[in-house]
């Protein structure tokens, strides 16, 4: 849930729907107060929904991945070599060559290897506590024409 939500501010796109919502809500509250100062239910329910539609949103999103698709719950390893990033599951290997990765970021805890716009391979940063390790994956990164001036 923490990636998601970061990855959705990567984009200007991304700020404008977050913040649309609770805008949205307060614009009603706002409407709501005065025109006689009545607050229906109505509108309280509209408002929580506008309030609460994007968290909502990343939640949803988060479970229906988690308990819906076995493959996000097993087990998986990073893989960085000379052609690129692979992500090696039981079931599932899934690469990227370095071509595809155009940037990388470290940003809320995670090591993110962009391969599109607001789409990465976002590492916690927990998993990976040698800084040394980090500045050689970014290094690997940035000698295949990665920009890593985020990291």
């Amino acid at each position: 849930m923490r990636a998601n939500t970061a990855l959705m501010f990567e984009r200007a796109s991304g700020y404008v729907f977050v913040l649309m919502w609770p805008l949205m809500g307060l614009g009603l509250v706002a409407i709501a107060m005065t025109e006689g100062g009545r607050f229906t239910t109505h509108a309280l329910l509209v408002s929580l929904v506008c309030f609460l539609f994007v968290p909502g949103i990343v939640l949803t999103g988060a479970a229906a991945t988690h308990y819906l698709y076995k493959q996000s719950r097993e087990p998986f390893t990073y893989v960085f070599d000379n052609d690129g990033i692979r992500a090696v599951g039981v079931t599932y290997e899934y690469a990227h060559k370095w071509p595809a990765i155009f940037q990388v970021k470290r940003r809320a805890g995670f090591l993110m290897f962009f391969f599109a716009p607001a789409c990465a391979h976002c590492i916690p940063l927990r998993t990976i506590p040698d800084l040394e390790l980090q500045t050689s994956l970014i290094a690997m990164a940035a000698a295949h024409g990665a920009d890593t001036r985020g990291t």
